[in-house]
């Protein structure tokens, strides 16, 4: 018993000590362990704080397009790098002029109402975001005023900038408004038009040369009186109807790009008239609509020198109107670029070219043919019957499809006509004495600039090689007023005419005489 004791004694005596040697080493190792970790911290903070490694930057100049004064701006973007091996504390990043420039910055979340962030570390081989946006206060002039100022990072003794640019312009903002007297609207400030702009009925609705108007998402024009909308061939006169988002989707891809940002122009009248000239229409729904439900009236419609792009339905949709267009671009629409039904159209010198793929938002062509003729609304038997009459000269009606040509029952002749001279048509051969000097093409024909590239892009010029060059009617291209094209370039510069809106000029442009 006295030995089993003593066994018990002696391994008590030094289980005991075991635990307290072990006790004792773990409080060492965590003492050694705390105080290395306090000494790194200690190290690292000092680093980041006198390092005196650069910080580098996504971009030197951040810049905005136009911003309507009071309206605000989107949102851009750009990054600070860590390229060293340790951390970087950024002592402040302010704007230089604080909050009157009218710029407010964001960084990495943090939103400082007095534009002022200190403080702020990233880490080794890291980076952060900076977020800017604009809003410009009412300017003293109409033109567009360039607002530049920069955002300042200090470390240490390093002091590194990012430029920051915008130009402002003053804008007349309409919101649901209706216009009850005949009215001019100047090319003095863009308009900037919220829901509608609707014309009153007989009253006639002005455009200066030069006037912009800019419709913010779904807004449109409802005209039951009369439009004249004359503008001038130079870029700086030339009438503009666009989205409201001036900005880019991607550096290269200005926001135009993108169809469907607003509704388009609705022509209400039945006996009104409707005049456009030199008028740039992009990227909305429908662009022109002329719902005419009447066999007793119709509108009279001329277009001329203009160009409609880039919709996210259709071009002109128009039922029973009179219709005379010229040296003009109907192109890239989601669905048909022209609807007729019933009604007189003279089409001279114009190019339908639809190519539309919206590879931003992954919206495709509906399968509709470009251009569509009828007398009456399809499957329908019991529908009004408008007789058509529709003539072509030295057009072009090109696309992506095998056939972007679709006419109603053609043996009705007595309400249902059409002639197409000189056409170059993306189309099965169609047997007819009204078909006459047809270039008969294929989707994959090379006909424009745009087609060599990318098809999906909006140049729609001929190409050097282009089957359009020289097949034009040259009696036709001689009359008045065709004998320019929409760029006023003179059709016989280089002998024979060519089919379509534009004439083919070479890269380094027309050669002396």
């Amino acid at each position: 018993m006295k030995i089993t004791v003593k066994k018990q004694v002696t391994c008590g005596l030094n289980i005991e000590k075991y635990v307290h040697m072990k006790q004792t080493y773990f409080i060492l190792l965590a003492f050694t362990f705390i105080v290395l970790l306090f000494a790194n911290s200690c190290s690292e903070s000092k680093i980041a704080y006198n390092t005196n490694g650069k910080l580098s930057f996504s971009t030197d100049t951040l810049s905005f397009d136009t911003v309507f004064a009071t309206i605000g701006s989107t949102t851009g973007s750009f990054m600070v790098y860590n390229h060293n091996s340790q951390p970087i504390t950024i002592q402040s990043i302010l704007l230089t002029h604080g909050v009157t420039s009218g710029f407010h910055i964001n960084v990495d979340g943090t939103n400082p109402t007095n534009n002022e962030v200190q403080n702020v570390e990233i880490r080794a081989h890291d980076s952060i975001y900076i977020f800017v946006a604009i809003t410009v206060n009412p300017l003293l002039q109409n033109n567009p005023v360039l607002i530049e100022d920069s955002i300042l990072f200090q470390t240490n003794n390093s002091r590194q900038t990012v430029k920051l640019q915008a130009y402002g312009q003053n804008v007349t903002i309409f919101r649901s408004k209706t216009i009850h007297n005949d009215t001019t609207l100047t090319n003095i400030r863009p308009y900037l038009i919220y829901n509608y702009l609707a014309i009153d009925n007989a009253k006639t609705l002005t455009l200066q040369p030069g006037t912009k108007l800019y419709f913010h998402q779904n807004a449109s024009v409802l005209l039951k009186g009369n439009l004249v909308a004359e503008g001038g061939q130079s870029p700086n006169k030339q009438i503009i109807m666009q989205g409201d988002r001036l900005d880019w989707l991607f550096p290269n891809v200005p926001y135009n790009y993108l169809s469907g940002q607003w509704g388009g122009m609705q022509f209400l009248g039945s006996q009104s008239t409707y005049s456009l000239n030199h008028v740039i229409m992009t990227s909305g729904k429908v662009a022109i609509n002329i719902p005419n439900g009447t066999t007793l009236n119709q509108p009279t419609v001329s277009i001329a020198n203009s160009r409609i792009q880039n919709f996210d339905s259709c071009g002109i949709t128009a039922i029973n109107a009179n219709l005379n267009m010229y040296n003009t671009e109907i192109s890239n629409c989601k669905s048909y670029c022209l609807l007729f039904l019933g009604g007189n159209y003279l089409l001279t010198h114009n190019t339908i070219a639809n190519y539309y793929n919206d590879v931003y938002t992954g919206k495709q062509r509906d399968g509709n043919p470009s251009v569509i003729l009828m007398n009456k609304q399809p499957l329908t038997p019991q529908s009004t019957i408008f007789p058509l009459v529709f003539t072509a000269n030295n057009c072009v009606i090109a696309g992506s499809m095998a056939n972007e040509l679709s006419l109603a029952d053609t043996a009705q002749t007595n309400v249902f006509q059409f002639h197409f001279d000189h056409c170059y048509l993306t189309s099965p051969a169609i047997s007819s004495t009204n078909m006459a000097n047809i270039i008969w093409g294929k989707p994959q024909d090379d006909l424009f600039v745009s087609t060599t590239m990318d098809k999906s892009y909006y140049d729609f010029q001929p190409d050097s090689l282009s089957m359009l060059r020289g097949k034009a009617n040259p009696i036709i291209s001689h009359t008045s007023p065709y004998q320019y094209d929409m760029n006023g370039i003179d059709r016989f510069w280089n002998n024979l005419p060519d089919i379509g809106a534009y004439e083919w000029i070479p890269k380094n442009g027309i050669p002396n005489p």
